[in-house]
Parts: structure tokens; C-alpha cells; sequence
């Protein structure tokens, strides 16, 4: 009974691999020739280039702003000669330096870290799904065209908007995993906490999830 019971087993996961193999040669196997297909229909930047020329400039200002932000404490301890020195006391320097202090620099150090990434991150995030349903919409009118001209083959574009879809969503993870990866570099080398890239990433992967199930529910009505 116990081997009877084996040999199904086997049978059964030999079949759903099979199916696997299947779906995965029938849909999201890349095929060069839908690549050229959609590269013409939609422009190859469309699922490669996510840059904005409004987040460059608001990341290069916050860096501007940044270090003049640090050029100013040396400016507010200078006197000039006819003010009169202040003696510092042990105990005043010490309450200076305590870990609640360092806490509090941290604190922003981290925040300014993450305001300088966040127009980034909400650019791409906003781009990716805005390119999403005009794939969308591409794939409802196209269908609509071809059903009317009695041309349509339903695996052929399903295979079609699968790979679209592929495409989009592999240079997105790139992008947005290599600005993570360099966010991370920056708190490390600040010897700050990166709990944020662990949030950044739920919420980048979530945002995906909630747009696929957006969309299949789109499908199915």
C-alpha cells in the first residue's frame, strides 16, 4: 500500500513538472521575435528606461542641501572679535555627547537618507504600474480588433502580453533593487540601521502583488 502510494506520488509530481515545463516554454519562455514585436510596438525604452529628469534634479538639490546644511554648524561657532568667550563647564560637554544625543543624529541622518531615495522609488513604482495598464489596455483593444476580424489566436497574445509583462517587471527589479542596493551602501557606510530596506522592499513587493490581483480581477469579469 505504502509503495502503491510512492509510485503515485512520483507520477503525480512528475506530471505537475511536466505541466510546468509546459507552461513555462508556452508563456514565459522569452521568444526574440515577440521581443522585436513588442520593442517596435511600444519603443524599447518603454520596458528599459525609468529615468526622470524631475527625481535626478530633486536628488541632486537634496545632496546640495545637504552639505550646505553641514557647512553651516562651523558658521554658527565662529564669534567675531568683540564677542566675549564662553566657558564650557566638564558637566555641559559631557550632556553634549550622551547616547541620547547620538540617538537623536541618527535619527535624522536616517531620515535624510530615505527622503533623498523616496522620489526615486515612488517614480519607478509609479511608472511601472502606469506601463502596466497601458499593456493592459494594449491587450484588451488588440484582442477586441482581432476578434472582430476574425484573427484571433488567444495563446498567441496571451504568450504575447505574458512575455510584455516578463519584460517590464525584470528591468523594474533590476532598477529598483540596485537603488535599494545602493541606499543600503549609504546607510552601512553611515553606521545606521538598515531596517528601512527591509520595509522598502515589502512595500515594493506588495505593490506588484496588489497590482497582479488588480489586474486578474480585470480579466476575469
Amino acid at each position: 500500500m505504502k509503495k502503491t502510494f510512492l509510485i503515485f506520488t512520483g507520477v503525480m509530481l512528475l506530471f505537475i513538472a511536466l505541466i510546468c515545463f509546459w507552461g513555462y516554454n508556452k508563456y514565459f519562455k522569452p521568444n526574440p521575435q515577440i521581443q522585436q514585436q513588442l520593442n517596435s510596438q511600444f519603443g524599447a525604452e518603454f520596458f528599459t528606461s525609468f529615468n526622470d529628469a524631475n527625481v535626478a534634479k530633486t536628488l541632486e538639490d537634496a545632496d546640495t542641501v545637504e552639505g550646505a546644511n553641514s557647512l553651516e554648524v562651523p558658521n554658527n561657532l565662529q564669534t567675531n572679535n568683540n564677542s566675549k568667550s564662553v566657558e564650557y563647564e566638564e558637566s555641559d560637554v559631557l550632556s553634549n555627547s550622551t547616547p541620547a544625543n547620538e540617538n537623536i543624529v541618527k535619527r535624522i541622518t536616517e531620515n535624510q537618507i530615505s527622503a533623498k531615495y523616496k522620489p526615486k522609488f515612488n517614480n519607478l513604482q509609479n511608472t511601472a504600474l502606469s506601463r502596466l495598464d497601458t499593456l493592459y489596455s494594449a491587450a484588451i483593444q488588440e484582442y477586441s480588433q482581432r476578434n472582430k476580424a476574425g484573427t484571433l489566436n488567444r495563446s498567441e497574445l496571451i504568450q504575447k502580453y505574458m512575455q510584455a509583462a516578463t519584460m517590464l517587471e525584470s528591468n523594474v527589479d533590476s532598477q529598483f533593487y540596485g537603488t535599494l542596493n545602493g541606499m543600503q551602501a549609504e546607510l552601512i557606510a553611515n553606521h545606521l540601521s538598515v531596517d528601512i530596506i527591509d520595509m522598502t522592499k515589502s512595500q515594493y513587493e506588495k505593490a506588484k502583488s496588489d497590482k497582479r490581483s488588480q489586474l486578474l480581477s480585470k480579466v476575469r469579469k
